[in-house]
């Protein structure tokens, strides 16, 4: 943007010196051009003088050439023409006149004004032509004299390429004294409210815009923001109170009830044994569902902590959790993944999401091969998790995140929807992305996580996914 303010600015300042210099450069030209006229028909006006009575009485014709070649020996590449009043050359120095003289002879012959010089500027090369008309009452001839102006243009170019040189040293100068201080001083404002909406966005909730510095509009744009800021941060706090006040109000609740109804089970029999059952089937579901809503709101509402994490490692620490439990659904595991590999995210982002992955293998996938594979890769680091189960058709599939959204073919199998799309939300805020696929057969979970920061690779793959997170479809089988 700077250099954007700087076309702008350079522009216009160029355009004033040029205002000012134009002008300078067109006063120092005509008067050059005029002090060489006004010489030249000083010259013109002597010979007009010299020739008249030459002319009358049709004598002296070698002193008046004599006198022509003294006079151009002295001014080279000058010449000087007289006609007779019929147009003949009369007399010429040193040689014969051009197109230009003669087009003055006939203006002079016809009592014409013929002195008005054109400025000489560089790249005019055209000889300075003057003429006089000889005879005061009634002409008789005329004088033209052709004079070249390479000193005048010379020291014109001279002229014009000093002010040009000033011009681009006053621009230079007030680039580095005025232009490049205004645009910092306007842009400052900008850079540190875009910097401060970076950080809020990353999840700095202390984040707030400078309101000192920069022009009145961009004072009050950072007024703004700081209280939106304020008010962003007073709505997170309000459902973060609300979080904790449900968990209580809800969990407490919940577990008295079931209490209560474990306390009836001896007190009934027949029917109302089995309809007692399903009653606590139906609350270990519905404080399931509200630990799956805490977990979730808490997801939304909490800003995940990034720090530098082995993946592997962690990785490793899940699966020896849930061996047990992927060898009693009958999964065989296969995991392939190198010696280290670091990432920068939430830890229990990650662990959570792998838990999920791994708990719908278990669920949806019983008996077929599990396969983890985690790769290194320039600029992420990926987890993918594929199972070999029945998985989801192409319609499903695109379906996938929805909360509370399960495949009709699952509606028997114990869940809530929710696992994945608290899984999204954790993930997106740490910075990754999670994609799903038909792997054909089965499903492929794909986790992109960000490099360490001491990584050197390019970061560029990662954080276009990550932007991409909350557009695109994540998986929520369960």
């Amino acid at each position: 943007m700077r250099r954007r303010l700087l076309l702008v600015l350079l522009p216009l300042l160029t355009a004033l010196l040029a205002a000012l210099e134009v002008p300078l450069a067109q006063t120092y030209g005509d008067r050059l051009t005029q002090d060489l006229f006004l010489k030249r028909s000083t010259d013109v006006e002597r010979f007009a003088a010299l020739a008249d009575p030459i002319l009358r009485s049709d004598s002296g014709h070698n002193t008046l050439q004599a006198e022509l070649r003294t006079y151009t020996g002295l001014l080279p590449g000058v010449t000087v023409t007289v006609f007779d009043n019929d147009g003949g050359v009369w007399v010429t120095s040193p040689g014969r006149p051009s197109a230009g003289a003669l087009a003055a002879r006939d203006d002079s012959l016809a009592e014409l004004d013929v002195n008005s010089p054109k400025t000489a500027w560089p790249w005019r090369k055209t000889p300075m032509i003057v003429g006089e008309t000889i005879g005061k009452r009634v002409p008789i001839g005329a004088v033209v004299l052709e004079a070249p102006t390479a000193s005048v243009r010379e020291r014109v170019g001279r002229r014009i390429a000093v002010l040009a040189g000033g011009g681009v040293a006053v621009l230079l100068m007030t680039s580095a004294l005025c232009a490049l201080p205004l645009s910092r001083w306007l842009l400052r404002p900008v850079h540190d409210l875009n910097a401060a909406a970076g950080r809020l966005a990353a999840g700095d909730l202390g984040a707030r815009a400078s309101e000192r510095g920069g022009p009145p509009e961009l004072r009050g744009l950072a007024r703004v923001f700081n209280q939106m800021a304020d008010n962003l941060v007073a709505a997170l706090e309000r459902q973060r109170a609300f979080v904790d006040d449900a968990s209580h109000e809800l969990r407490n609740p919940l577990a008295t009830l079931r209490l209560r109804m474990e306390a009836l089970a001896g007190k009934v029999d027949g029917s109302g044994e089995r309809d007692l059952r399903l009653a606590l089937d139906e609350s270990d579901r519905l404080a399931h569902t509200v630990k799956r809503l805490l977990e979730l709101a808490r997801a939304e509402a909490t800003a995940a902590e990034q720090i530098d994490v082995d993946i592997v490692t962690l990785t490793t620490a899940r699966l020896d959790a849930w061996r047990p439990a992927l060898e009693a659904a009958g999964n065989e595991l296969r995991f392939d993944a190198p010696t280290h590999a670091a990432a920068r995210c939430s830890s229990q982002a990650v662990e959570y999401a792998l838990d999920v992955v791994l708990d719908n293998a278990c669920t949806f996938a019983r008996g077929a091969p599990v396969d983890l594979t985690i790769t290194a890769r320039a600029g992420c680091v990926e987890v993918v998790v594929r199972d070999h189960g029945p998985g989801l058709t192409a319609v499903e599939v695109a379906r996938v995140g929805e909360r509370f959204w399960r495949s009709p073919r699952h509606r028997a199998v114990a869940g809530t929807g929710l696992g994945l799309a608290t899984a999204r939300a954790l993930l997106k805020d740490s910075g990754a992305a999670m994609h799903v696929a038909s792997a054909a057969p089965g499903l492929q979970i794909r986790l992109r996580l960000a490099p360490s920061s001491g990584a050197l690779a390019d970061t560029s793959a990662w954080r276009q996914d990550a932007d991409q997170a909350g557009t695109s479809r994540s998986p929520s089988a369960g």
